[in-house]
């Protein structure tokens, strides 16, 4: 039985878009979600990061196994590398299916997981964040499509209760703090959200961070997922 998932997003959040730099796409009927942000240095960036996360939630998909994405996005950066020569960029998604979630992620955009305690009663709790990519200054060690892509990050999660995908490209994630994300999380109650309930918390989230002084693009995304 394919999960339930809702979504909530709020993309470029702010002023006139922002940069307008990042980019989401969704194939729900694939269970596909991607984000990705351009390289702010480059003017065609955020057409390269549109393009990119459009290619990996149209993918082809095989029939009995989650979508492999270490081939895929490195078909990808090669395609980018000829398409795309002046910009590169991140990538955070995941593959939402009946046998389990499979997380992917290059570069420094944050994809967190949370799941209820207690049996799925308890408060959202933090289970898992893909690892970021970062130098010793804080700037990403690597992005699709710049000169170096070492290691595309995948995480199997299995097929079991309730998840909660946090998705921010690296400017609303550097400025929101723990406590912040803890008490807008919680809440999502027990009931199934409706897409609504979740474009205001992306909202609300984004709201904070440009409030918080982020001076990069401000993107948002969850996606809420019951299996069973």
């Amino acid at each position: 039985m394919n999960p339930k998932c809702i979504l909530g997003k709020a993309i470029n959040h702010g002023p006139d878009k922002g940069l307008g730099f990042d980019a989401f796409s969704a194939c729900p009927e694939q269970g596909l979600y991607a984000l990705c942000d351009g390289a702010n240095s480059c003017p065609d960036s955020g057409q390269a990061a549109l393009w990119l996360c459009h290619q990996i939630t149209r993918a082809p998909m095989p029939e009995d196994t989650p979508l492999n994405f270490e081939p895929l996005v490195r078909d990808l950066h090669e395609d980018m590398l000829l398409s795309f020569p002046n910009t590169a960029a991140t990538l955070v998604g995941l593959h939402v299916a009946p046998w389990g979630l499979r997380l992917v992620s290059v570069g420094d955009s944050d994809l967190t997981l949370y799941k209820r305690r207690w049996r799925g009663w308890g408060s959202w709790q933090k289970n898992c964040t893909m690892p970021k990519d970062l130098d010793t200054n804080g700037n990403p060690s690597q992005l699709i499509a710049s000169e170096v892509l070492d290691t595309v990050h995948q995480l199997d999660l299995p097929a079991q209760g309730t998840w909660l995908a946090l998705m921010m490209s690296d400017g609303p994630a550097r400025v929101l703090p723990t406590s912040s994300l803890q008490k807008t999380l919680q809440k999502i109650s027990h009931q199934t959200p409706s897409s609504e309930d979740l474009d205001y918390l992306c909202r609300a989230l984004a709201d904070e961070a440009l409030s918080s002084g982020c001076q990069d693009d401000v993107s948002v995304a969850m996606l809420w997922i019951r299996y069973g």
